[in-house]
């Protein structure tokens, strides 16, 4: 049986972990949205990557979206972000961003005045390989009229550079993949990776030790404050 004392404790730490990421199965879902969405650009793309997910831009995501702030990070990639009230959605949120596109002009790489294509213009990124995302509960969001909303945050890497006009280069799909690639439903794949040759994606994580985003210790900190505040309400 448990002690009255431990309960509480219990009680904070499973509320901080449902609190600081996204489920297994949510993951999924976004990863998988994305790259649906990508292998179906019309017009079809010469060399879109298959996007996978980075445990690091996880905890970068997740950071920003415990900030409550309706912006960019000011890191080195970009944020898509998404607001939702009292649940979240996370396949209407790539719905919606991918929605812009309704919006966009690729042949010109321009929007509709008064619109909004950047979120749309980043799922359909031919060059980005790596996705993380992370949602927190706000009781108001700065920037933002939403509140008492559930905010995802979604960080891609690489970034674009000043030289990417547009979101990707329109011909034959597959057409101008890079070396050590694949093409697999529209989309270039590493042929490095078995896992990666799937047709549908079914894998969440991806080691750190094959690069992407920037690293960070912020995971490390995440980790270890539960353990710290277990160690406090025992003492």
């Amino acid at each position: 049986m448990l002690s009255s004392g431990l309960l509480p404790v219990l009680l904070v730490l499973s509320v901080l972990e449902l609190s600081w990421s996204l489920s297994d199965e949510e993951k999924k879902i976004i990863l998988d949205e994305h790259n649906r969405y990508r292998s179906q650009v019309s017009p079809p793309a010469k060399a879109m990557m298959k996007m996978t997910w980075d445990k690091k831009l996880e905890i970068i995501a997740q950071n920003h979206a415990q900030k409550c702030i309706w912006g960019q990070n000011g890191g080195p990639g970009r944020e898509n972000l998404f607001a939702m009230a009292p649940s979240l959605d996370v396949k209407l949120a790539v719905e919606e961003w991918n929605g812009e596109k309704k919006f966009y002009n690729l042949t010109t790489s321009t929007c509709v005045p008064g619109q909004k294509c950047d979120s749309y213009t980043q799922v359909v990124r031919a060059g980005t390989t790596r996705i993380g995302c992370g949602n927190s509960y706000c009781k108001k969001i700065e920037g933002s009229k939403k509140e008492n909303a559930q905010l995802l945050v979604c960080s891609y890497y690489p970034p674009s550079t000043s030289k990417d006009k547009k979101p990707y280069t329109e011909g034959p799909s597959c057409e101008t993949c890079r070396n050590g690639t694949v093409c697999v439903n529209n989309l270039c794949v590493s042929d490095q990776d078995p896992e990666e040759l799937k047709t549908n994606s079914d894998q969440t994580s991806v080691d750190p030790s094959k690069g992407g985003a920037p690293s960070t210790c912020l995971g490390l900190s995440l980790f270890l404050l539960p353990s710290a505040i277990l160690a406090g309400l025992l003492l």
